[in-house]
């Protein structure tokens, strides 16, 4: 019986190896920064997690210009990658009134919004297990 519970034990292990081996690392570069207040925070959703809560999420300084973020572990598949300009530094975007982004925003692929939000498809971004480097320029 143990040995079974070890053999188990040493698929299980071997399997989240794989899955770590698979993992993917993005670079996102952002521009348009427009100061150096609080921080970027650039995320990595997938088409279930899209402009809701995304699952990969990585924080770096703000700096007028632009700022270059790394995500690590992201599995490969379609991504798409949704930057803002937190400037007060709490981690959450700022909406208006009418529900828009108050802070410098930004997608992958730069998708333009009509009627509504824009649509998953129009900014994913295909990440091989090699990786990928994808490019946001925000908006204010």
């Amino acid at each position: 019986m143990k040995s079974v519970r070890t053999s188990i034990l040493a698929f299980f292990a071997a399997l989240a190896a794989t899955g770590v081996a698979n993992a993917a690392s993005v670079e996102v570069r952002v521009s348009g920064v427009a100061n150096a207040k609080g921080q970027i925070v650039v995320s990595a959703c997938d088409k279930a997690t899209f402009l809701k809560t995304c699952p990969y999420n990585v924080k770096v300084p703000a700096a007028l210009g632009a700022v270059t973020a790394k995500i690590a572990n992201l599995p490969p598949g379609s991504w798409s990658f949704l930057a803002f300009h937190d400037q007060d530094g709490d981690g959450v975007m700022k909406k208006t009134a009418l529900g828009l982004p108050a802070d410098g925003v930004g997608l992958s692929r730069d998708p333009k919004a009509r009627f509504g939000p824009p649509k998953f498809d129009d900014s994913a971004v295909e990440v091989g297990a090699g990786g990928a480097s994808v490019s946001i320029g925000l908006k204010y």
